[in-house]
């Protein structure tokens, strides 16, 4: 939604850029996919931005699923190598790692703005910078005529909350299994791990899917498999 954002207002000459540029993991969910073919690069396009897609050297795969199955591993919640490795050295490759990086994060979000590694000198935030908050982006978005996307991650991320969880398992079942597939290979591996590490938040998210949820603070009645939603 803030990047959303951000690029309408790069597209309506409000802040200046060069390009565009989008890290590909190939493992978005479909509908940020289609947002993007059918209302961001259409919009940059019609505008004189380039929008360029970047995806990492072909060592690791054409996707980051397939290089976590390949490895019979699942990102890790606290190295988040998955972002060193299909976002930031994909798009630094492109530009070099001194070249002026606008990012689109909302003032909600500016703890993540003050870690170590958005703290090179080279990373501008311009929505915390314009004290522009999530609901401003909303509204940016809305006085296009556009609809609002929903929250841009890899559909076996685990930094989902459970309401995103469920919301792929009614909209996306089977990308749900292979989120599950992915954890089992895995402990095919790490046999130890099956009951202590997952994709849920760092803990196993086959026991979220199959209603095993006592242990996270939740009620059986969310379960992931029983059509109650968050969203």
């Amino acid at each position: 939604m803030q990047t959303t954002a951000l690029a309408i207002m790069v597209a309506r000459g409000e802040i200046q850029v060069d390009a565009v540029v989008f890290a590909d993991t190939g493992c978005e969910k479909p509908e940020t996919y289609w947002y993007m073919e059918n209302y961001t690069k259409p919009l940059l396009q019609e505008a004189g931005v380039p929008f360029i897609v970047v995806k990492p050297t072909a060592h690791y795969g054409d996707n980051l699923y397939d290089y976590l199955w390949r490895y019979s591993n699942i990102p890790h919640i606290k190295t988040r190598e998955c972002s060193a490795l299909f976002k930031r050295r994909p798009i630094e490759r492109l530009v070099g790692k001194k070249c002026e990086q606008l990012i689109g994060f909302s003032v909600e979000e500016i703890e993540r703005s003050l870690k170590p590694i958005h703290q090179d000198g080279y990373k501008r935030f311009p929505l915390i910078e314009m004290k522009l908050t999530g609901q401003d982006c909303q509204s940016i978005i809305k006085d296009m005529g556009w609809p609002i996307p929903i929250k841009s991650s890899c559909f076996f991320c685990p930094f989902q909350r459970w309401t995103e969880w469920n919301w792929l398992k009614l909209n996306h079942p089977e990308l749900l299994e292979r989120a599950v597939a992915l954890e089992m290979r895995m402990y095919e591996r790490k046999p130890t791990l099956k009951h202590k590490v997952g994709l849920f938040g760092g803990k196993p998210l086959w026991k979220f899917a199959k209603g095993k949820q006592f242990e996270f603070g939740f009620l059986e009645e969310y379960s992931c498999w029983n059509g109650h939603c968050g969203h």
